[in-house]
């Protein structure tokens, strides 16, 4: 039996960010369904993970998690029913008070990384449309906090290199490592073409392209509804598998849509794919490379997985 190793779950819709690398505009301006998971389907879809076994549980999704007051509960729900399972969270940082860094520690949270782009006010505030300096404030009390709590809490900071802030990489490496926090770096990506400007923000002058992806082969990104998306990077929906309020994770992981999208990433050509999959930096490299001549006859093929796949 084939299972998600990675869980994401949206417990609620919104962010109190702009990050110009995140298209959050775009998704407020197209009126999607927003809204709160209830805690009872929550509950249910952990209950169904601790037969199933994964690796890590991330209750976060295209949001910013600690706007929903909630989280350290159902963090805490989570390891009741699977004490070993890594739990991460992924934050902006803006709402890590200590009060909730406290109730986050409680939880038994394993893992939280705060995303900050820039040591200075000004560049971070053109890259995630705050200030840097309130964060940076966070971020070391909550180190404080760790360590005065004697947690072993994974802790990180999180940038995204880009042309913005690439000559302050090793300046952030410093003052991290001096405050004992560890900085992760990624690379930066068009989120399935969903960020027009990318090459602007890139800070060499292509996309790193990687070979094939391994998101729909591992990760299942559930909506505050329990619709389930293809991928974390699908602001807009575009491709939905299936409703966990009337499937479980296990039939809607093994349907033969998702598995013919993962054989498609397998190809040569990317004609088998969904629209946001062929636009992604993260799976396009075959499709870029693919000749001409193939390239000519993917819309063929095109209309007839869209006939599939409906």
């Amino acid at each position: 039996m084939v299972i998600p190793q990675r869980i994401q779950i949206q417990t609620q819709t919104g962010c109190n960010g702009r990050c110009v690398f995140c298209p959050n505009e775009q998704f407020i301006q197209a009126h999607l369904p927003t809204g709160r998971m209830p805690k009872e389907l929550f509950c249910s879809i952990i209950d169904q993970l601790t037969l199933l076994k994964p690796h890590r549980i991330m209750p976060y999704l295209q949001n910013e998690p600690l706007l929903d007051e909630r989280l350290p509960e159902l963090i805490q729900y989570i390891h009741q029913k699977m004490p070993k399972v890594t739990t991460l969270v992924v934050s902006n940082g803006t709402r890590l008070t200590n009060e909730m860094g406290e109730r986050l520690i409680d939880s038994g949270l394993k893992r939280l990384k705060v995303s900050l782009q820039s040591l200075n006010d000004d560049v971070n505030q053109q890259l995630m449309g705050y200030p840097a300096k309130p964060v940076i404030e966070n971020i070391v009390n909550f180190s404080n906090l760790l360590k005065k709590k004697h947690s072993d809490m994974d802790f990180r900071v999180s940038t995204i290199v880009t042309s913005k802030n690439e000559k302050e990489i090793d300046e952030m490496k410093k003052i991290w490592s001096k405050h004992g926090i560890r900085l992760v770096l990624s690379s930066l990506e068009n989120r399935g073409g969903n960020i027009s400007n990318v090459l602007e923000l890139s800070n060499t002058p292509e996309m790193h392209l990687r070979r094939g992806c391994i998101r729909p082969t591992r990760d299942m990104c559930i909506l505050f509804n329990g619709k389930v998306v293809l991928c974390c990077v699908d602001w807009m929906r575009t491709v939905i598998l299936g409703d966990l309020n009337e499937k479980s994770i296990i039939e809607i992981w093994n349907t033969p849509r998702l598995q013919m999208i993962r054989e498609g990433l397998n190809m040569e050509d990317c004609c088998h794919l969904p629209e946001i999959c062929r636009n992604c930096s993260e799976a396009a490299e075959n499709y870029r490379k693919t000749p001409s001549w193939l390239k000519q006859i993917k819309n063929s093929f095109k209309q007839v997985f869209q006939n599939l796949t409906q």
